[in-house]
């Protein structure tokens, strides 16, 4: 009786790690798709799937916007997708339990970029200020414009209006400068807040690796409490 018991023990225990080691080597191909906003099939995005640091699966979404790849079963995985038009599109995966064989159908929305499209608005400044807040508009153009090669923007700035107030010395040498202006001394045209938050934006995108020929400036009335928005004015199609 006690042979018998200690035979089907083993033969439990030998099932389960025959199942544990076949599950080990199980894959799940996942038949994906990948759409925009209104759901039109998106072609030529690479397909990344990584597993924490490690590439577990690439492929290329065909004009169906349709792709394949082979992933192990209960990860999670970070599917990235890169193509001209898109920018860190990164989204969280899981790929269900299983120890046989299954076959997942998934789609994935992404949003695009188009001519003309506005990227993004920031609140930037302090009313009546040039100095410019912290914002991720600092980090997230150049990161873009690195990114897609053919990208190139207009920042819109709303000027505002002045809240400093004017100390006697400022009005002695406004006066003075006047004074001069009627003599035929010519005179250096005051910078305006918008003049002022222009290098400013200049600036601290220049530090940050952003080639100034890819981005323009323009006056703008934006809504508060937005004074700052980014608009794509150029932007490659071939994909």
């Amino acid at each position: 009786m006690l042979k018998m018991l200690i035979k089907a023990m083993l033969l439990i225990v030998s099932f389960f790690l025959t199942e544990q080691i076949i599950a080990q080597g199980v894959t799940f191909l996942i038949k994906g798709k990948v759409v925009d906003g209104q759901k039109k099939a998106l072609q030529g995005v690479q397909v990344i799937a990584r597993d924490g640091d490690e590439v577990s699966g690439k492929s290329k979404s065909t004009a169906s916007g349709e792709f394949t790849m082979t992933l192990k079963p209960g990860r999670y995985y970070s599917m990235s997708f890169e193509r001209n038009d898109l920018f860190m599109s990164k989204q969280d995966f899981r790929v269900p339990d299983g120890t046989t064989y299954q076959e997942i159908s998934q789609e994935f929305q992404l949003r695009t970029f188009a001519k003309g499209d506005t990227i993004q608005q920031f609140p930037l400044f302090p009313a009546g200020q040039s100095n410019a807040m912290p914002s991720p508009l600092f980090t997230m153009i150049p990161e873009m414009l690195k990114k897609m090669p053919h990208l190139k923007i207009k920042v819109l700035v709303s000027e505002g209006k002045t809240t400093e107030k004017k100390s006697k010395a400022d009005k002695k040498t406004k006066a003075e400068k006047k004074s001069k202006s009627k003599k035929g001394v010519s005179s250096t045209p005051a910078q305006t807040l918008y003049d002022l938050r222009v290098e400013e934006i200049r600036s601290k995108l220049a530090i940050a690796g952003a080639p100034e020929s890819r981005f323009t400036f323009e006056k703008a009335n934006l809504k508060a409490p937005f004074d700052v928005s980014v608009i794509i004015t150029t932007l490659a199609s071939d994909f």
